[in-house]
Order: structure tokens, then sequence, then C-alpha cells
């Protein structure tokens, strides 16, 4: 085995370098979802609700959203809001099963970017 041996300050540089690309790695593998748009169709099959339920949430404020010509648009991260906000009982392990039942929803029904700008 060999040693070698470098200096203080060049050591840093390296280490801060190593961190970054360490950084950009966990931020390229954690694919948040979001951002992601949902129409009401797609909110009332995620949630098993209504869409008179939905509505009613609407009107209540109960959860955000976005009209555009007619249609009523969600995000992913309003819905996750809306239910830790009237969760009974919530852990990080239902908030953690609840995502990747959303994520496995989302990309079977739909074809996600993978590369984001």
């Amino acid at each position: 085995m060999k040693i070698i041996t470098i200096e203080e300050e060049a050591w840093q540089q390296l280490n801060s370098r190593i961190n970054a690309i360490a950084d950009y790695l966990k931020k390229q593998e954690d694919k948040s979802y979001d951002d992601l748009w949902l129409n009401n169709h797609e909110v009332c099959q995620y949630l098993h609700i209504s869409e008179k339920t939905l509505w009613r949430m609407r009107t209540k404020g109960e959860i955000a959203y976005s009209k555009m010509y007619g249609q009523y648009f969600y995000t992913i991260g309003a819905i996750k809001d809306m239910l830790n906000a009237y969760a009974v009982q919530s852990s990080d392990e239902f908030v953690q099963e609840l995502m990747a039942k959303g994520k496995s929803y989302i990309e079977k029904g739909r074809q996600l970017k993978t590369d984001k700008k």
C-alpha cells in the first residue's frame, strides 16, 4: 500500500468537490412529484372520491387548485398538504407509503420526463 500526502488546502478543495458531486447525485435520485399537475378525474381516482366531494373540498378552500379554460388542476404537493392537514394519524411511515403509492399511480398513468431543466 502506498501512502500519498497532499497539502491541507488541496485536500479541502478535493473534499468539497466530492461533497458537491454527492449532493448533485442525491438531488438526481430524489425525484419529487410535488410539482406535477393532475386534473379532476386523476385526483378523484387517486383519492377514491367523487367529483362532487372534490368540488366541496374546492369550495371550502380545503385544497389548492388552479383553473384554466374551465378545467381544474391540482398539484401533488397540494394534495399532500391537504391530506397532512386533515390526517388523524400521520406518521412518517404513512406519508412515505402514500408517496410511494402516488408515484406508482402516476408512473403507470402517464409518461414523465426524466430530465429536468
